[in-house]
């Protein structure tokens, strides 16, 4: 006995993969983007370094006001 191949069957005619798509075009945004999120995180940290600076600077004030 024969059997003969469905095309729809080899080709997944009929079906489609929303899955991929999402994943490729999921990957081209985050390419796209990665430069403008490098030069967000460039730009902030010089005002993240002064805060944590007045932070501790602040908790040290403090601990050396309870002990003395």
């Amino acid at each position: 006995m024969r059997t003969t191949a469905n095309i729809a069957a080899v080709t997944g005619y009929g079906t489609t993969d929303y899955a991929g798509a999402a994943k490729v075009a999921k990957n081209i945004v985050l390419f796209a983007a990665a430069p403008f999120i490098g030069l967000a995180y460039a730009a902030a940290f010089p005002f993240v370094a002064v805060g944590m600076l007045a932070w501790y600077g602040a908790r040290a004030v403090v601990k050396k006001a309870r002990a003395g």
